[in-house]
């Protein structure tokens, strides 16, 4: 089987999609199949491009793994701003799809930015009769107008639906995230059940693993084993909340050694390291950039790992953050819609506590509850680990995932 996968981001992009594209991409080759990776040339999270790259419209290489990698030009979106994200989408989307001209796939997976470059892909082989598995890691454009950067009303919003659902109703399958999402495109979208798969976000669990408290990451950042640490891990960017992190931290000032590390890069992290400097707070330390090999050993630091999303962003995307948090084998504490998914995966693993999101007071209030159940955040941590094993690993979700693209191709075989 020749497979295709298009993914908007990429390793040494440590993201989450970039990683996952990646593993798949590693796991087909292994089961025998030709692979072919189109992507663009990294630069997330910290929206530069990477030091030894060097933009160009094609760049071709065979990878030790296996398969052959393509990498094409996109606009770089340094800012998070609406004309630059879309510039992005666009450019990736033109240029991936003229990469793909010469190719002949039996399936193509995509795994890139949404409506723009995802409906010129499907687009293309669609035409071609080639079947298309979409994979939806947030649900657009209700994701964007949740966030406020789009109106609830009016032409916009409606012809973005519309395409989404066009989109969506003229692939082969749907990957979706969440037992949600396969419901909101099946009810909304209009989309046959029987071409949705949930699939979770995965993370390697050999590669991300539980690590000693006291380990290299705090003695070369000299943090005592007294300090209780409060962490946020990830990307520092507009679809999250670190700013309600930091001012929980701005009223937990009298609680000695309980020091709030942020670890990542992103679009609004300078905002983030203005908002602590103007606060004079001493218990908010950044670290960053938060390299993928960095994870487990920065990770295995925390005492309790906090993910702060804004109101109504759970609703339409599941963090990925969440599973790297889980896999060390760290608590979480989740400022999330209780009807999230987030919030549903916690409380079915037991392995941390909710509170409504963008509210630093209620934050701050639950820290103080969490500072005096140290034994059971451990017990937390340990569910944790056990839970994502099961439900998020790459030892479960790459073979459920062939066995999709497999089936797809079959069955367009058969019809042809």
């Amino acid at each position: 089987m020749n497979v295709l996968i298009v993914s908007a981001v990429f390793p040494p992009e440590p993201v989450t999609s970039a990683v996952t594209s990646e593993q798949l991409a590693m796991g087909l080759v292994n089961a025998g199949h030709h692979v072919t990776v189109i992507t663009s040339f990294p630069s997330k999270p910290g929206g530069k491009l990477y030091p030894g790259y060097s933009q160009t419209f094609r760049m071709v290489e065979l990878t030790k793994s296996g398969y052959r990698l393509i990498r094409t030009f996109s606009l770089i979106s340094a800012k998070p701003t609406a004309l630059s994200r879309f510039l992005e989408n666009l450019s990736f989307g033109i240029n991936s799809t003229l990469n793909s001209l010469p190719l002949k796939p039996d399936v193509v997976y995509v795994n890139t930015w949404p409506i723009v470059a995802m409906g010129l892909v499907t687009f293309l082989f669609y035409i071609r009769n080639i079947p298309v598995v979409l994979n939806i890691q947030d649900i657009y454009p209700e994701a964007a107008i949740k966030l406020g950067k789009l109106p609830h009303w009016g032409p916009v919003p409606w012809i973005l639906k519309y395409i989404d659902g066009f989109i969506a109703r003229h692939s082969a399958a749907l990957i979706t995230i969440s037992e949600s999402f396969a419901k909101f495109y099946h009810t909304v979208r209009k989309v046959p059940r029987d071409r949705i798969h949930v699939v979770y976000n995965w993370m390697d669990d050999d590669e991300i693993k539980p690590g000693p408290r006291m380990g290299n990451f705090r003695k070369a950042h000299r943090i005592s084993q007294d300090t209780f640490v409060i962490m946020y891990a990830g990307n520092v960017g507009a679809a999250v909340d670190v700013q309600t992190v930091i001012n929980a931290a701005a009223q937990l000032k009298d609680c000695n050694d309980v020091l709030f590390l942020i670890a990542g890069d992103g679009s609004n992290r300078l905002a983030c390291e203005s908002l602590a400097k103007r606060q004079n707070l001493s218990n908010v330390k950044f670290f960053y950039p938060l390299l993928r090999h960095q994870v487990s050993e920065v990770q295995a630091a925390a005492d309790l790992m906090v993910l702060p999303m804004r109101r109504s962003a759970a609703l339409t995307s599941v963090p990925s953050k969440l599973v790297a948090y889980m896999l060390s084998a760290r608590p979480v504490l989740a400022s999330v819609d209780e009807d999230s998914d987030t919030a549903k995966i916690i409380h079915h693993a037991r392995c941390g506590v909710c509170v409504k999101p963008e509210d630093p007071e209620v934050m701050a209030a639950q820290i103080r509850e969490l500072l005096r159940m140290q034994e059971e955040l451990i017990q937390m941590g340990q569910r944790a680990r056990c839970y994502a094993e099961q439900n998020f690993s790459r030892k479960v979700c790459v073979p459920k995932l062939i066995n999709i693209l497999e089936e797809v191709a079959g069955n367009a075989h058969t019809k042809r």
